[in-house]
């Protein structure tokens, strides 16, 4: 009797050692693995098709624009004179292509067409297009306001910050406009006051509009990092 017991425990264990060794191997067998590789871009900004309309600045123009440019002065005359009392034609404007990334845009005008130390009054100026507004701190003026160089943002619609010119989900090319039209000469001006090399030098900062940063808005940040490259261009 005892050695049947005694047998019939030696199966007992033996079947649960079985079945042990078998919960093992099942575990080990049941896994599972996953990967997601993910493709992440920087976004993009595309140089329109054509010039813009210099009738209709906002709008493209017939001209194939072959220099893939984003900053466009379609009625500037390359050395044009400077007449005391005249004005004339410079009116830069700048496009981004249907599709890119919407954008902030913000203009730099150095202006370096007289000596240092002339009156402001004395100085070429130029007056302010519907579409822009000075970046508050970041410009000079004459005495009665008129804009002589600086730091600028385009604002469509805006009472504040700068607006998104919106390229996105745009049927055609955008533009912002012409920052301005013409640069006047006052009559003031004398030759003794003229610089060696007169230039008026305009750039472009074109900035993603949902980048964000330190700052609590995508607006706040572009006008942030708009002044930093604009503190290089002086």
């Amino acid at each position: 009797m005892e050695n049947k017991k005694k047998k019939r425990y030696g199966i007992i264990a033996a079947l649960l050692l079985l079945v042990l060794a078998a919960g093992v191997g099942t575990y080990a067998w049941l896994t599972a693995t996953q990967s997601l590789e993910n493709v992440f871009t920087v976004g993009s900004f595309g140089p329109t098709d054509k010039k813009p309309d210099p009738t209709d600045p906002e709008k493209p123009g017939d001209q194939t624009n072959d220099g893939k440019a984003y900053l466009f002065e379609t009625k500037w005359v390359e050395n044009s004179k400077i007449v005391p009392g005249t004005t004339t034609d410079k009116n830069p404007n700048v496009g981004i292509k249907k599709g890119s990334d919407d954008a902030y845009v913000f203009i730099y005008v150095k202006n370096a067409m007289v000596k240092e130390g002339t009156a402001h009054a004395n100085t070429p100026y130029f007056a302010l297009n519907n579409n822009w507004k000075p970046v508050d701190g970041q410009v000079t003026t004459s005495a009665d306001g008129k804009y002589l160089s600086g730091l600028f943002m385009y604002a469509k619609g805006s009472t504040n910050g700068p607006a998104v010119l919106s390229a996105k989900d745009a049927a055609a090319d955008v533009y912002t406009g012409e920052l301005f039209s013409k640069v006047v000469f006052p009559s003031t001006l004398d030759g003794s006051m003229v610089a060696e090399n007169p230039k008026m030098t305009v750039s472009a900062y074109i900035f993603g509009a949902d980048q964000k940063g330190e700052e609590t808005t995508p607006a706040a940040n572009a006008v942030a990092q708009a002044k930093t490259w604009a503190a290089s261009k002086k």
